[in-house]
């Protein structure tokens, strides 16, 4: 069946169908060119409006055109999902030229999603990633503002114009611009810093942090250290360089706190590892994603865990659990089933402390030995230390140095091996892990997820 995509063809292609879009009759490949009224240019219009209720669509099916209905129940999802990764229009690609760009520094051979730099306002409110502001044209900025997208994630990087065009290029001189225009509209930002020794530390951080903090609808900003396969023109965040940030961040959040009632800026959980602190608790959830409090919430599970297991009950909910596997984790899992004789933790070896620290306190409740699984990055090289960029190559020759005694399982995070592609970032299958396992694998969002699993 054609697209019906072609010269002058307007609309959107949808990719495939359920529930109520697929009972209205759409199919996949249909081009809807008419929405409530309106000729849609992405999947923004289709949920704009699918939130009046109703929806009328006119498609182009085989070149013919047909008018559909799609109602959906209360409550449920309209069912439609666009081509073109879901946006139903291209990606926006970046126009800078980061000194710090991780997608530059992404070995040659990997498959080539990961070398597009997107930089799209679109998935920034959809799916909360970080977008610069410096390719959006005065239309896209109307478009945001119309349509009240809130909340948007965006990568600053400094305030003050110059120091952001030396890291950035100079796509990025009106950046500071239109994240004031947005913040005067009234919607929910937050925003992140990529901390670069010598270039945005110091007073110009300092100056970010402060400026940000006037605009009343920026909520909170995340300091990151620069992660740096070589380094060049930039270098590495040192511990010194880590402790010197946390005790700023530390002194911005004790005023924060007592002028605007919350902490408003947060250093991410790698600046304390390098450190040689333990992080603590996040208090900004939205921050998540970029490294804030996720140890503390894994440590925090795990202790939840173990006092469950100790008390020889279950039925509560372990805090820290997010994302797809919740349903497994509706309740505390029973301890693992008898034939499980031990548990790997896998991990990159910045966190290693921390996994030690969760096997511990799960090993004390759970009957069976737990422990971490700290793999060095073989992919970026060993100074990339995070477990979401290990590649499957070296967990696989991790496991042939160390294999799994009978009955042992290793844990991974789904971070690591996305459910949606199956594969490792250096397309790894999951079989192929598996079957280095004997089977005995398991890759969940979350530690309660991971002992449901092992409780069966």
């Amino acid at each position: 069946m054609s697209d019906g995509r072609g010269p002058g063809c307007d609309g959107v292609v949808v990719a495939a169908v359920q529930d109520a879009a697929a009972r209205g009759g759409l199919l996949a490949g249909d081009r809807i060119v008419e929405l409530n009224g309106v000729t849609p240019q992405d999947v923004l219009d289709v949920e704009d409006a699918a939130a009046d209720g109703t929806m009328w669509l006119r498609v182009l099916r085989d070149g013919h055109p047909l008018d559909l209905v799609i109602a959906p129940h209360r409550g449920e999802w309209h069912g439609i999902s666009l081509d073109r990764g879901g946006l139903g229009d291209e990606p926006r690609v970046c126009r800078n030229r980061c000194r710090f760009c991780f997608v530059d520094q992404v070995p040659k051979g990997l498959r080539p999603g990961l070398s597009v730099k997107d930089d799209d306002y679109r998935l920034s409110f959809l799916h909360g990633n970080f977008m610069t502001l410096t390719n959006l044209s005065e239309a896209d900025l109307q478009r945001i503002e119309e349509l009240r997208l809130s909340p948007l994630f965006v990568s600053l990087h400094a305030w003050d114009d110059a120091a952001r065009v030396r890291l950035m290029g100079r796509a990025a001189a009106g950046s500071r611009g239109a994240l004031e225009r947005l913040a005067a509209a009234g919607l929910e930002l937050h925003l992140q810093v990529v901390l670069c020794p010598g270039w945005n530390d110091g007073e110009v951080l300092a100056e970010t942090v402060e400026r940000t903090s006037e605009l009343e609808s920026v909520v909170d900003l995340g300091v990151v250290p620069v992660s740096l396969a070589v380094q060049g023109d930039l270098r590495r965040v040192t511990a010194e360089d880590a402790r010197a940030v946390l005790a700023a961040v530390e002194d911005w959040q004790r005023d924060f706190r007592e002028r605007k009632g919350d902490a408003f800026v947060h250093a991410a959980d790698e600046f304390y590892l390098l450190a040689g602190e333990e992080p603590p608790a996040g208090d900004a959830p939205e921050q998540y994603e970029n490294g804030v409090g996720i140890c503390a919430a894994l440590e925090a599970e795990a202790a939840a865990l173990a006092e469950a297991w100790g008390a020889g009950g279950s039925g509560s909910t372990p805090p820290g659990g997010r994302g797809e596997d919740a349903s497994d984790e509706a309740a505390i899992p029973q301890r693992p089933a008898p034939g499980v004789t031990g548990v790997r933790l896998l991990t990159g070896t910045l966190a290693r402390p921390v996994v030690d620290r969760t096997a511990t306190l799960l090993e004390s409740a759970a009957g069976v030995p737990v422990r971490a699984f700290a793999v060095g990055n073989d992919l970026f090289g060993p100074h990339v230390t995070v477990t979401g960029l290990l590649g499957g190559t070296e967990v696989l020759s991790a496991l042939r140095r160390d294999p799994l005694a009978a009955g042992e399982w290793l844990a991974a995070p789904r971070v690591w091996l996305p459910e949606d592609l199956g594969r490792t970032l250096d397309d790894v299958a999951e079989d192929e892990i598996r079957a280095a396992c004997g089977g005995r694998l398991v890759v969940a969002e979350s530690l309660g997820a991971v002992f449901a699993r092992l409780s069966r």
